[in-house]
């Protein structure tokens, strides 16, 4: 079986970004964190995920919303933090505007299966 190649410096640095959600990212902390331009570091980006950083990182807040709503009983305010928003308003927003629902009918709707 072949030797596993390494994650490359993109991959490095949107593998730390995804555990540290709650921490604020910005296109540039990002492509300093990738040690690439600011240039370089979005059309690598784009290639790599076909989309923004903006969008790729609400993308994976969401997603992590989505799981602590399915696996634990902390509130939305906690995970609102937990998961990078701003505040628990703005998760709400993002999360109806993906989902078509709201952080706790999503709860009630994920726990009634």
């Amino acid at each position: 079986m072949p030797a596993r190649a390494e994650p490359g410096p993109l991959q490095r640095a949107l593998d730390w970004a995804n555990g540290h959600l709650d921490l604020p990212h910005s296109l540039d902390t990002l492509a300093a964190r990738a040690a690439m331009s600011r240039r370089s570091f979005t059309r690598h980006f784009r290639r790599h995920t076909g989309t923004t950083v903006s969008q790729w990182l609400l993308g994976q807040r969401l997603a992590l919303v989505q799981r602590l709503l399915e696996t634990t009983d902390q509130p939305v305010e906690r995970i609102a933090e937990r998961a990078g928003f701003g505040t628990p308003l703005s998760m709400r927003q993002h999360f109806a505007a993906a989902f078509d629902t709201t952080p706790s009918a999503y709860r009630r709707e994920f726990r009634g299966r």
